[in-house]
C-alpha cells in the first residue's frame, strides 16, 4: 500500500463516507468520526470481550506479579505483544487487567506492546523505511515499555495506583475479587462463571464504549483541522517536530496506520526527521488510551506518559534528521571531490 495509498480519511484506511475538501468543517468531522468507528469496530469489539475475559480470569487465579517494576513491565510486554490490536483496542483490555488487580506497569506495558511490537507492523516498518528509522522505532518501543513505564510508575504515589482501594473507600466498589470455593460442583461453577463474565463485560462496556466515541470525535477534529499531509513541505525545526509529535500521540489511529501513512508521506517528500517522529508517536498512545489510563490508573500517569512519548518523539526525529543531513553532506563532498 505504501506509495499508492490515497488518504481518503484522516483517521482510517478506507472511508464509508467520502470526506470532500469542499465540505464544511462540521460535516468533515462527523464523516471522519463515522469512518473511524467503522474502521475500529472489529478491533474495539475484540478489545472489549478480551478485556472482560482478563477481568474474569484474573479473579479466578492467584494474582501473579513480580516484586520489581521492570520485571512487571517485561511481563506486560509478553502479554501485550501477541495480542496484535491497536492501542485503542488494547485500552479496554488494560482496563480489565488493572481493575482485576494487575500491576500498573504490567497494564501499561501490555497496552503499548500490542501495537508497537506486533510482528506484522514491525515487518512493514523494516520493509518501508530506511533501516535507521525502523531500528529506531523498535528500540524506542522497547525503551518506553521497559524503562519509561516503570520509571513513571515509580514517580506516582502508591495511593493513586489503586483503583479498587479508592472505590472501596467511598463504598462504590462493584468488583468482588474473591476466589470461588474449591468444593463447588461443575454446574454451579459454570453458571457462576457466566454470570461473572457478563457482569465484567458490562463493567467494561459502560466504562469504555462512550469514551471510544468521544476519542473518535476528538481525533476527527484534530485530523481535519491539521491534516498530516500538510507537513510534507515543512522544514524540520524543533517547533514543527513538537507539533507533529503532539498530533501523532493524540490521534486514535488503527494498527498499522502509522507505518503505512508515514511511508506514504515519506514518498511524498516528508523529511526523515518528521517521518521518524510520526512513526513513533502515531499509534503508541492516543487520546483514547490517555482517557482510559487517566480514569483507570492515574491522571498523573496519563499526563507523564503523553509528555514522555512527545519528548522522545521530538528527540528521535531531530536525531534522525541530523543523521540524514550529514549523510547528504558527505555524499555531496564525495561527488565534489571526485
Amino acid at each position: 500500500m505504501e506509495g499508492s495509498l490515497q488518504l481518503e480519511d484522516p483517521l482510517s484506511f478506507e472511508s464509508l463516507l467520502t470526506v470532500d475538501p469542499s465540505m464544511p468543517m462540521w460535516k468533515k468531522v462527523v464523516y471522519t468520526t463515522v469512518n473511524w468507528v467503522k474502521t475500529n469496530r472489529r478491533g474495539m469489539t475484540f478489545g472489549i470481550f478480551i478485556g472482560a475475559a482478563f477481568l474474569t480470569l484474573i479473579r479466578y487465579l492467584p494474582v501473579r506479579s513480580f516484586s520489581g517494576r521492570y520485571a512487571n513491565s517485561a511481563l506486560g510486554m509478553a502479554i501485550g505483544a501477541p495480542l496484535g490490536v491497536c492501542v485503542n483496542c488494547a485500552a479496554p483490555i488494560a482496563k480489565g487487567m488493572y481493575s482485576a488487580g494487575a500491576r500498573a506497569e504490567t497494564t501499561l506495558s501490555a497496552m503499548i506492546a500490542s501495537p508497537t511490537l506486533n510482528v506484522v507492523v514491525l515487518t512493514m516498518a523494516f520493509s518501508l523505511f530506511p533501516i535507521e528509522i525502523a531500528v529506531m522505532k523498535l528500540a524506542l518501543s522497547f525503551f518506553v515499555i521497559l524503562v519509561v513505564v516503570p520509571f513513571i510508575i515509580r514517580l506516582t504515589p502508591e495511593i493513586e495506583l489503586s483503583e479498587n482501594a479508592k472505590l472501596a473507600e467511598d463504598g462504590t466498589c462493584e468488583l468482588d475479587l474473591g476466589r470461588p470455593s474449591p468444593q463447588e460442583s461443575l454446574t454451579p461453577a459454570a453458571v457462576g462463571f457466566i454470570k461473572d463474565y457478563l457482569k465484567d463485560l458490562w463493567f467494561i462496556v459502560i466504562r469504555t464504549v462512550p469514551l471510544m466515541f468521544l476519542a473518535g470525535f476528538l481525533g476527527a477534529i484534530v485530523g481535519n483541522f491539521v491534516p498530516l499531509e500538510s507537513f510534507s513541505a515543512s522544514e524540520t525545526t524543533l517547533l514543527i517536530l513538537a507539533v507533529v509529535a503532539i498530533i501523532g500521540v493524540f490521534l486514535p489511529v488503527p494498527i498499522g496506520f502509522d507505518v503505512v501513512v508515514a511511508g506514504t508521506l515519506l514518498s511524498a517528500g516528508l523529511s526523515a526527521g518528521l517521518v521518524m517522529t510520526l512513526v513513533f508517536t502515531l499509534g503508541i498512545f492516543s487520546v483514547y488510551s490517555f482517557i482510559i489510563v487517566g480514569s483507570t490508573i492515574s491522571w498523573k500517569v496519563a499526563r507523564n506518559m503523553t509528555g514522555a512519548i512527545v519528548l522522545i518523539g521530538i528527540i528521535a526525529g531531530y536525531g534522525i534528521q541530523q543523521y540524514h543531513d550529514r549523510q547528504i553532506d558527505a555524499g555531496l563532498e564525495f561527488l565534489i571531490s571526485n
